[in-house]
């Protein structure tokens, strides 16, 4: 697999008379629309921002993170999954139409450069590389693809202007470029955009604080004004309390909540195979939590950890907010 960059095409000439003999004759040298393969076979695509070139269409892809897998599963390309790492013993999300073995799992966390090698995958798919060196697995003729929710995450993409649950759609309907699967892929991808419409409603005037523990020893952590769990407190009408700490992933105080009082708490579970019941006793058991207005009078929403991942479970992590705080 190689990775290039090319200039932008040039516009289309327009027809006048006799433009049906115009088009006839560029037909043969036209260039191919973003996913489709050229005269060589190549596929181009776009990735945070960068334009990547495939040989050919991926057959082999190890994902990294569970967000990979629903997202190339809604794609129809689940099948090309040949090995899984980066979930943390996290379960994959429910209702995927196939999913892939565990038995495909061959790092639960962020694969190294050997792992990835000893995979041997056309294409890394996933949320970045962070034990691995992408040059080297470059080099091995292994193309990097990025989770377009999770572009920035990593240093080696640039972070998108604004992630939104519009991005989940774009991205599976790229991956269905991709992998030339657009027929499932497109049907998907609009099948979450009404979802979304459906559940998005107006500014509700509450405030909320959506919380995780990445590990049972984790400090409290929270989700700032960026990414995909701040999109889903958007569209679903609540006001996130920590929406002017421009990082993604931030580490709180407690006190600082206080200070806050959010209306609502969020608590994402199984983010590590947790369930929702000790994803709770660790809230509580963190000091001065009891003295948050929402833990004592019950405004605690537990959601999946995939809920807050660019992928179709974040639109189910909608609908389940939603009708919680209804």
């Amino acid at each position: 697999m190689s990775r290039s960059l090319r200039a932008p095409r040039p516009a289309r000439p327009r027809l006048a008379a006799g433009g049906a003999v115009l088009l006839l004759a560029l037909a043969g040298c036209s260039t191919p629309a973003a996913g489709d393969p050229d005269a060589d076979g190549a596929v181009t695509v776009e990735d945070c921002g960068t334009e990547v070139v495939l040989d050919a269409r991926p057959e082999r892809v190890l994902t990294v993170g569970t967000a990979a897998v629903a997202l190339l599963d809604a794609a129809g390309a689940a099948d090309r999954i040949t090995a899984r790492s980066g979930e943390f013993g996290a379960p994959l999300p429910p209702g995927l139409t196939d999913p892939p073995s565990d038995d495909l799992v061959v790092d639960p966390s962020d694969p190294t450069t050997e792992a990835v090698l000893t995979a041997d995958p056309d294409v890394v798919l996933g949320y970045g590389l962070f034990a691995a060196d992408p040059d080297q697995v470059r080099a091995a003729g292994i193309e990097l693809l990025t989770v377009q929710g999770e572009c920035g995450h990593d240093a080696s993409t640039d972070a998108p202007a604004e992630v939104t649950l519009a991005t989940v759609g774009e991205d599976v309907r790229r991956l269905g470029e991709v992998f030339g699967t657009s027929d499932v892929a497109e049907e998907a991808a609009d099948a979450l955009d009404a979802r979304v419409a459906g559940a998005t409603r107006e500014a509700t005037g509450d405030s909320v604080a959506w919380l995780y523990f990445f590990s049972s020893t984790d400090s409290l952590s929270a989700y700032g004004g960026t990414g995909t769990p701040h999109a889903v407190l958007e569209a679903a009408g609540l006001r996130n309390v920590l929406a002017d700490q421009q990082e993604a992933y931030l580490t709180v105080a407690v006190e600082s909540l206080l200070a806050e009082q959010p209306d609502w708490v969020v608590l994402s579970y199984g983010l590590y195979g947790e369930t929702e019941e000790e994803a709770r006793a660790t809230l509580l058991a963190q000091p001065g939590v009891d003295r948050l207005d929402a833990v004592r009078e019950g405004r605690v929403v537990l959601l999946p950890g995939d809920a807050s991942a660019p992928s179709p479970a974040a639109v189910d992590g909608l609908e389940r907010l939603v009708a919680a705080t209804d």
